[in-house]
């Protein structure tokens, strides 16, 4: 009889790759900073915010874009609520300010307008059919009265990382970049635009319209500004404290 024939050994078979692991999300670090532009119609709109009760030095908007950034600090949460304000200082019927929502979204922003006209316009009426015009005008960023324009804000929710099949090491996790301090109040200014020998006022341009600068005048440091192509003028209230003949100093 014929010997049977040897079977040929099974291949073995190929492990499979273990799945690569999923990299932690980065952090997402706009959500410390809240950030808008705002321009004006006429280019002679004056302005200050207030974040996190601190209140800036008037400034005189132009008609392109100009960008600002507030750095809120660490003890927030994402959806968590935070409020910010606008004081729109000068109308006078051509001049409007028109805010344009960065970081966050316009969506995740309530816009008011506290005060008389708010009630008059019956803006919180439950029934929207009810509600002036207006209303709808000011949520969307025109600031076309004068008065402070509250901003209600609810930071985004980061969404979680997705689950991995095998344990990923946990990543080094990157420095915590310093907070910016906050700065101390700015000093009351002088009412705008009848300055007195107390207010010094400079304007400053860009050549790329994309540089940043922040100020220092009384030891208070203003946040961070993007300046335009255009002149932007700035006013700072250096106080009574100081006689005729008295040096200053401050720092851009």
């Amino acid at each position: 009889p014929t010997p049977a024939p040897t079977p040929a050994p099974t291949p073995a078979p190929t492990p499979a790759p273990t799945p690569a692991p999923t990299p932690a999300p980065t952090p997402d670090l706009r959500s410390r900073a809240i950030r808008f532009s705002l321009r004006g119609d006429t280019g002679r709109e004056l302005i200050r915010t207030t974040v996190n009760g601190v209140t800036s030095a008037v400034v005189r908007l132009t008609t392109s874009e100009m960008e600002f950034s507030y750095d809120i600090g660490h003890s927030l949460d994402q959806g968590d609520e935070f409020e910010f304000s606008i004081t729109f200082m000068n109308d006078n019927g051509p001049r409007d300010v028109h805010f344009t929502a960065m970081y966050p979204s316009l969506e995740r922003l309530s816009i008011s307008l506290p005060g008389h006209y708010w009630t008059t316009w019956n803006c919180d009426d439950q029934d929207a059919a009810k509600q002036n015009i207006r209303c709808a005008w000011v949520r969307e960023g025109t600031f076309a009265w004068k008065g402070t324009y509250k901003m209600k804000a609810t930071l985004p929710q980061v969404p979680a990382a997705a689950a991995t099949p095998v344990p990923t090491p946990a990543p080094t996790p990157a420095p915590t970049p310093a907070p910016t301090p906050e700065p101390t109040p700015a000093p009351t200014l002088a009412p705008a635009p009848e300055f007195t020998s107390r207010v010094i006022r400079f304007s400053l341009r860009g050549d790329e319209g994309t540089e940043k600068i922040r100020t220092t005048v009384n030891g208070v440091t203003s946040a961070a500004v993007t300046l335009t192509t255009s002149e932007m003028e700035f006013s700072y209230d250096i106080g009574d404290s100081l006689e005729k003949g008295e040096e200053f100093e401050f720092f851009i």
